[in-house]
């Protein structure tokens, strides 16, 4: 077998590998599938390679060379990926300029399909079957002019990208600068400027480009390059938020901010992206204080709030209250953090006074409560814009028992923002409240009649919290699971106290509990959370089986409250 024909192979080999090891290391991430398709694009060019130049005839070796028409494809996909990586985004969103990239490109593929205006024919080298440049070589040249301002541009903004930014990002970018230039002027070199001169190489485009794909495949694996971009509409919410946003990646380096962060800060957006936390946040231990928080956290994606100072660009230090939560992948690996908070600086100035008003102190307390309402109304309308993008019926699933589970907190904090006793909560009106958004939420049937019994007991917040969490946990449950088939049914809630001690009863007249599953010891989170949550009430949770449908009987004791300070 002709040796350098297995150069080729072995170049069609290494990137049809390195296509699925990128691929299947982020298959959501954008960058990760374009350098998929180039890598699956060059490997089947590297195969054609690889053919004809071991063909035994002229036959063969012209039809499988007229197969190697999507080569002019790799600038153009080449090009694509540099936008990603420098994060063009402006450019990215702007249909002309897949136009620009992509016509001219489709373009010589239909002429080198079909006419011989790019390459006039085959011939026997000592390497193998090669191409024969045309006669006339107007197309051809326009053809490698057009070559090589795609990758003189690509690689361009790669290089200025590297000279700007630093840490992780900037060793990736060595990576895609080393993979996009070496290929490029070997190529060069090899198949056009030798030829020209009359010198006869064999052509190293194929090879030099797995050569390429492999650096900057090498620089993705290695980084880790993280997939923290959000969806458009995310986007928008995000940069329209009161709230100001921080988003780390996994070095407490900044990945991203909003609009209402360089506002409070002073700075714009591209003086803080790429900088250490050190340079916003006043405290010098804050990266220690984010490693303890996380690490304390026993849910994942748990969220933890902080009281902690920003420093603007002009040194003004001005208190926050931080709301920071862990980004897991799949493999459940830290990925980065993402930081919501306020600006308090007022409500410092108001604590001053709120010794002397109590007035003033009701003013703080409704303040905290309905801005704490608003970001878990933020975070609701995230998971739900992220819904739209999920395929798997499970998956969003999870995100709408996320979703409720996060209302039922955000009712009670509306409660208390319009009540007069910022420490307890009407549970009688609360409850009310929480089936008529389950009712909303998953469209109940009529067929299905949920009767509410309470009468008007004032719960304090500690225990109002767990106790809204289980009764969502399990009237949902009986809504999915009791009444299958479109039947119908009742679903009955009931919370009465007696000498400090509180009953709470959620039944339904369903097909029942599986006597295979212990809902003690069950996997579904549904579940587990509701023996969690009954355990910090100190409460004990029984199972009513007797008289056909679920019941689920929970004793427990109102929460004092603890004194923080």
């Amino acid at each position: 077998m002709n040796s350098f024909a297995i150069i080729s192979f072995v170049a069609f080999m290494l990137c049809f590998f390195l296509a699925n090891f990128i691929y299947h290391k982020n298959p959501n991430n954008q960058l990760n599938i374009m350098i998929a398709v180039l890598s699956l694009t060059v490997g089947f060019l590297s195969f054609i390679e690889f053919q004809y130049r071991q063909a035994l005839d002229f036959q063969t070796a012209y039809f499988w060379l007229k197969l190697s028409v999507l080569w002019p494809m790799v600038p153009a996909i080449l090009l694509h990926i540099s936008l990603i990586f420098n994060e063009k985004n402006r450019l990215l969103k702007n249909k002309f300029t897949y136009i620009t990239i992509y016509a001219p490109a489709l373009i010589m593929v239909y002429l080198f399909f079909d006419t011989n205006w790019l390459i006039q024919g085959i011939t026997r080298e000592y390497w193998g079957w090669t191409y024969t440049f045309p006669f006339d070589t107007l197309l051809f040249e326009i053809m490698s002019v057009w070559t090589i301002i795609c990758v003189i541009i690509a690689a361009g903004i790669s290089l200025i990208n590297y000279l700007k930014i630093d840490g992780r990002k900037k060793l990736q970018a060595k990576y895609l600068v080393a993979g996009l230039y070496l290929p490029f002027v070997i190529s060069l070199v090899s198949d056009l400027i030798l030829p020209n001169m009359s010198i006869k190489v064999p052509e190293t485009t194929m090879t030099m480009s797995a050569l390429g794909i492999t650096f900057i495949s090498y620089g993705v694996w290695k980084y880790h390059f993280p997939a923290l971009t959000t969806a458009a509409v995310a986007d928008e919410i995000v940069s329209t938020m009161s709230n100001f946003l921080i988003l780390l990646d996994n070095e407490f380096r900044i990945i991203t901010v909003n609009q209402a962060t360089t506002d409070l800060l002073g700075y714009d957006r591209e003086e803080l992206v790429g900088n250490s936390i050190e340079m916003v946040f006043a405290d010098k231990n804050q990266k220690a204080m984010f490693r303890t928080n996380n690490s304390s956290k026993t849910k994942i994606n748990a969220i933890s709030h902080i009281e902690t100072y920003l420093k603007s660009k002009n040194g003004k230090i001005i208190p926050v209250i931080l709301s920071d939560s862990v980004i897991q992948n799949k493999d459940h690996q830290t990925v980065g953090i993402v930081c919501i908070g306020n600006d308090i600086e007022e409500i410092k100035q108001a604590q001053y006074k709120v010794k002397a008003s109590l007035e003033e102190k009701e003013v703080l307390l409704r303040e905290i409560h309905h801005r704490v309402k608003n970001n878990l109304q933020i975070i609701s309308s995230l998971l739900n814009i992220q819904s739209n993008y999920i395929k798997d019926d499970e998956d969003l699933e999870l995100l709408r028992e996320s979703q409720t589970r996060i209302k039922s907190m955000a009712i009670i904090h509306e409660g208390l923002y319009k009540s007069n006793d910022f420490t307890h909560i009407n549970f009688k009106e609360y409850i009310h409240s929480l089936i008529h958004y389950i009712s909303v939420h998953y469209n109940v049937s009529p067929k299905i009649q949920i009767n509410v019994e309470v009468k008007n007991l004032m719960l304090n917040i500690e225990t109002a919290v767990p106790c809204g969490l289980i009764i969502n946990e399990l009237v949902t449950n009986s809504i999915k699971h009791a009444f299958p088939n479109g039947s119908g049914g009742k679903i009955k809630v009931s919370l009465n106290s007696k000498i400090g001690i509180c009953s709470l009863k959620v039944s339904d007249n369903g097909i029942g509990f599986p006597e295979n599953i212990d809902f003690k010891n069950t996997r579904t989170l549904g579940l587990r959370l509701v023996n969690i949550l009954s355990n910090q009430l100190d409460g004990n949770i029984e199972i009513d089986k007797s008289l056909g449908g679920t019941k689920f009987i929970i004793n427990f004791k109102k929460i004092e409250y603890q004194k923080r300070l």
